[in-house]
């Protein structure tokens, strides 16, 4: 069955987004790193 193994997004808001994905659409975050602009 396929699915998704890496996905990267740019966003607005970090925390937002992050409850979206993770908090109403269920995902798993396996890492969250800094990233420099």
């Amino acid at each position: 069955m396929p699915h998704l193994a890496h996905i990267a997004l740019v966003i607005r808001d970090y925390d937002e987004a992050l409850a979206f994905y993770v908090g109403k659409l269920g995902f798993e975050l396996v890492e969250d790193s800094y990233q420099p602009a």
